[in-house]
């Protein structure tokens, strides 16, 4: 499984469910990596999610895991911790902006020590 997140300069991830900027960049990257994809995505996320066509969603569920048919985990933090020890492929943007959010980026120190890390940066 692979994990899809985007970061501003600070270290944030969003605010209130949702994200701090709009990036029309990174969100044509996100796309075209998870378009015609499987994507894992927490409650509260869910709750927030614009509807993304061409995708199918599958929401978390809190006492369980999911790990068959996945084929990326898109947020939000407690989903990416939750599933941080599957993820094979971390891809990251990096977003040109200093807002201050509520919710940090997720710890990684769980991942794989095969799992391939790609930055992007926006």
């Amino acid at each position: 499984m692979k994990a899809i997140i985007a970061v501003n300069n600070l270290g944030y991830i969003g605010k209130d469910n949702k994200l701090l900027w709009r990036n029309k960049q990174d969100l044509q990257h996100f796309k075209k990596l998870t378009l015609n994809q499987t994507c894992l995505v927490g409650w509260r996320t869910y709750q927030e999610l614009p509807p993304l066509k061409d995708r199918t969603i599958v929401v978390d569920k809190r006492n369980e895991f999911i790990t068959e048919g996945i084929d990326w985990v898109i947020g939000g933090k407690n989903t990416y911790e939750k599933y941080t020890p599957y993820i094979k492929e971390l891809h990251i943007s990096i977003i040109d902006n200093n807002q201050i959010g509520d919710t940090m980026e997720p710890k990684w120190n769980l991942l794989p020590n095969d799992c391939k890390i790609f930055h992007y940066e926006f």
